[in-house]
């Protein structure tokens, strides 16, 4: 075989190298954190004013998070008050596992069954006492 066929074979396996490697991107998602992302980065300093006051309270929500349950506890300041807002797990590797939970407590709030897969969350709190509205980010890891 001469130097000419043996660079057109390089080159042939070359293409069919790239071709394979299209074909099998194309096959993997890669899905966005959120659909929304515009809108949520119009709102991002009122996010960072909300993480602020978050941060200032004597201390933060503590998260208990299992693949069966999920235990929120807000700081003492809040017991006794309603509390609603939003709970969202995402997980980064797989939206399929992503959940969204509505909050009302006055304290504590607690879910049960949740079904969870294990792996990594990123968690996010959201939520409002006294038209004062407040929110937490976490990493998680369910076992």
């Amino acid at each position: 075989m001469n130097w000419g066929k043996g660079l057109a074979l390089a080159l042939i396996a070359f293409a069919g190298m790239m071709a394979w490697f299209v074909v099998m991107a194309s096959r993997n998602p890669s899905p966005l954190v959120t659909e929304e992302y515009y809108e949520k980065e119009l709102v991002f300093q009122e996010r960072i004013d909300h993480t602020q006051r978050a941060n200032a309270l004597s201390k933060p929500v503590q998260f208990d998070v299992t693949a069966e349950h999920l235990r929120l506890q807000f700081p003492e300041e809040f017991h006794g008050k309603a509390i609603t807002g939003e709970l969202t797990l995402l997980r980064p590797n797989d939206p399929r596992a992503d959940q969204v939970i509505a909050v009302n407590s006055n304290g504590v709030f607690e879910r049960s069954a949740m079904a969870l897969w294990p792996g990594r969350y990123n968690v996010s709190l959201e939520w409002t006492v006294d038209g004062a509205r407040y929110f937490t980010e976490e990493k998680l890891v369910v076992q």
